[in-house]
């Protein structure tokens, strides 16, 4: 019941780079599934032809103006100021009586209020309310225009309306699965990230581990920490590891290229990391309507839900403190909460602000998501200060996904 209410639960395909890449691509096609960077390029190329026919209108009716304008001054061109003195007409009321004893009273209705004496504390009723803001502290925000996706990273979808689902991944040739099957907003915050070849990631809340199999499948990172502070949920990362990456021991973990460590995030120190993940736990707001078992809307679960907020900005304020200078920290919920998503991230950069010296600049990716309209369905930017919310509907069901992308500048 409650899952109808919802609407089917729609997945994504990733694809294994270190199983039989080329021919999984062609068998999910011929199922009809669409690669997803395909379809943010051709969305990306209609909005770049959509501006500039914009700008061709534009110029048109700028030369249209000046044409206008043109003719308008040959037209007057003839017209003598005497000439235009004999069709004027004089505006008595504005004409002051010196003989009247209220003529003084009379004039300063024609001073500019600016000017007047007693009036030097006047303001705008726009700037008076300016006092009731309680900032603190300057958040700055900087513009992203283009969203990089990555040449190695192969992600299949459905396309918008259609309900085909994909099958259970089968193992390839080198002994581990195909492709990893995960919730289409998901992938979001692994882009945000925008991971460069070598860099050094940290998914500092990484079980069940999608996300980081999601940065590996890139082939851009030097090395990726996976941490989890729950050793159950550790052995998940240890587990889908096995399942996708051919030669786990040998070619991953004894290198250390990839390593799968069990610390509190809170209290993570190792640093020097390009890319930092944040993907903390939240109220799941998916799982929890459909699920009775482990909901964290029980009444017995009260007390930790509500210490969620507190723990979501320790996680955050650490990770920007462990980032290297002009690395990138994306912090992200499943959760449709204002307080756990855009809440969070004040309630960090205000500690961040106040606590060190610490410069962050929030990215607004409003423009670069443009090129993921086709796939995903994004919450109207008025409602966010800060990150972007993937929302669920029937058509295109992925997440509740909230992410933000924040960058140190010092």
């Amino acid at each position: 019941m409650r899952e109808g209410l919802l609407g089917k639960r729609k997945y994504v395909a990733v694809v294994n780079n270190y199983s039989d890449c080329e021919e999984t691509m062609a068998k999910l096609e011929l199922q009809g599934a669409l690669n997803v960077r395909t379809l943010f390029k051709l969305e990306k190329q209609y909005i770049s032809e959509k501006r500039t026919r914009l700008e061709k209108r534009r110029t048109l009716k700028q030369i249209q103006k000046l044409d206008q304008e043109m003719e308008l001054k040959e037209t007057k061109r003839n017209l003598s100021l005497e000439a235009s003195l004999e069709n004027a007409e004089i505006d008595e009321r504005r004409l002051v009586d010196a003989r009247n004893a209220l003529s003084g009273e009379i004039l300063h209705e024609f001073v500019p209020a600016t000017k007047i004496k007693g009036k030097e504390d006047f303001i705008p009723e726009s700037t008076h309310y300016q006092f009731y803001n309680t900032e603190q502290f300057n958040v700055k925000i900087e513009t992203e225009y283009d969203f990089h996706f990555p040449e190695h990273l192969n992600i299949y979808c459905f396309e918008e309306g259609n309900e085909s689902e994909f099958e259970p991944s089968p193992s390839g040739s080198t002994g581990v699965l195909n492709y990893y099957l995960m919730d289409g907003g998901s992938i979001l915050p692994v882009l945000a990230l925008d991971i460069q070849p070598g860099n050094k990631i940290l998914d500092l809340c990484a079980a069940p581990g999608g996300k980081t199999l999601l940065a590996i499948q890139t082939l851009y990172p030097d090395s990726v920490v996976a941490n989890d502070a729950s050793g159950s949920r550790c052995n998940r990362i240890h587990q889908v590891s096995r399942q996708f990456l051919y030669d786990l021991k040998e070619r991953w973990i004894a290198p250390k290229k990839l390593q799968i460590t069990n610390i509190d995030g809170r209290y993570f120190s190792h640093d020097n990391f390009d890319r930092i993940l944040v993907d903390v736990p939240c109220t799941t707001d998916r799982h929890s309507v459909v699920e009775n078992d482990n909901n964290i809307f029980k009444p017995s679960r009260v007390k930790e839900r509500l210490k969620l907020p507190e723990l979501q900005c320790e996680l955050l304020v650490n990770a920007l403190k462990l980032v290297k200078k002009g690395g990138v920290v994306v912090y992200s919920t499943c959760s449709l909460s204002p307080i756990q998503n855009d809440g969070v991230v004040h309630m960090a950069l205000k500690q961040i602000w106040e606590e060190t010296k610490i410069d962050v600049v929030v990215m607004d990716l409003a423009p670069a998501l443009m090129q993921t309209k086709s796939v995903f369905k994004l919450a109207k930017r008025n409602l966010m200060k800060y990150g972007h919310l993937v929302v669920p509907y029937l058509l295109q069901n992925y997440g509740p996904m909230y992410f933000c992308k924040l960058k140190r500048i010092n």
